[in-house]
């Protein structure tokens, strides 16, 4: 069933995919794994430099070739054009853009579902690319957080396009719950399946939180960890995950910013934790490095040389 349209199979009346045997065949005897090194998660709290380094990662492994950025947060475009401005193969593509009529209302609210159809749009629009030869090194879809809520947003329209609610207001199972992790799960499972050699995906830190006791006899809610904002699961998608933060003299919980004794006042760094890495580099698995540093009004880039994929 493509976006957009009804689907009108009966319950009880068998799937016609229009492929068969032979075609199955052809696809067992000819088809082999593509080679797609960097399926790569890259996790942090704000301004931590995660698009900065996906792209640096990207041409690391592909010197050329077009990069496209998906760019979920409006966020990208400034990183891309202060950092990489003389790299005309870069393409930011804004998802939430107010010159484009088909994702709002007549009311100028946003309209989550359409929001969702048009990333999809976009990822048959790439494929179709990919399919046809042009030479697309990397996409970056940067805010996986934020369309995770735009999912969450979208349940309640496309609920009403399948009829499983007749009203707004209506409420709705529990279970329906799962739309949300559908609508979700498909975008990053069709992204993860493009023949193109890096797919990268950002994705916001969250607080945990939990009452503990304060001594008196009391509880109190604070914060005992973090963890990705993405749906369960997610991580099985990623061959890498890197975990980035930023370090100040002295921290700053508000705003995600970690201790460093040794560093100078008024300077920082952002450091990147290499959590998980299946196949070449592995043996980078644990490690930790200074990626960015701030000093005396300079900015100097480190980045993570070793991981080229060549």
């Amino acid at each position: 069933m493509s976006w957009g349209t009804t689907n009108t199979v009966k319950k009880d009346e068998p799937v016609k995919t229009g492929f068969g045997k032979d075609y199955y065949r052809g696809l067992f005897e000819n088809n082999t794994a593509q080679s797609v090194p960097v399926r790569m998660a890259l996790v942090a709290k704000e301004n931590c430099a995660k698009t900065g380094l996906a792209v640096s990662i990207a041409r690391q492994v592909r010197p050329k070739g077009k990069i496209i950025v998906v760019d979920v947060d409006n966020s990208a475009q400034a990183t891309i054009e202060e950092n990489y401005g003389d790299d005309k193969e870069i393409t930011v593509l804004p998802l939430l853009d107010e010159r484009d009529d088909s994702i709002y209302n007549d009311d100028s609210t946003i309209n989550y579902a359409n929001l969702i159809d048009k990333m999809n749009f976009y990822v048959n629009i790439i494929a179709d690319k990919v399919n046809e030869g042009e030479d697309i090194s990397a996409i970056v879809f940067d805010g996986g957080s934020t369309f995770l809520k735009w999912c969450e947003h979208a349940m309640t329209d496309v609920l009403l396009r399948r009829g499983v609610i007749k009203e707004e207001g209506d409420s709705f199972n529990q279970k329906e719950w799962r739309t949300r992790n559908q609508l979700f799960r498909e975008v990053m499972t069709r992204l993860h399946g493009l023949s193109v050699p890096c797919v990268f995906f950002t994705f916001h830190l969250k607080d945990v939180s939990n009452y503990v006791d304060n001594g008196n006899g009391g509880k109190v809610l604070m914060k005992i960890g973090e963890r990705p904002d993405w749906e369960k699961g997610t991580m099985r998608l990623f061959s890498q995950q890197i975990f980035l933060s930023r370090y100040m003299k002295k921290a700053d919980a508000g705003a995600g910013v970690k201790s460093d004794p040794k560093l100078s006042e008024g300077d920082w760094v952002v450091k990147a934790t290499l959590e998980e890495i299946k196949g070449k580099h592995m043996e980078f698995v644990g490690e930790t490095y200074e990626i960015l540093k701030v000093a005396d009004g300079k900015v100097s880039w480190n980045g993570l040389p070793m991981l080229d994929w060549k």
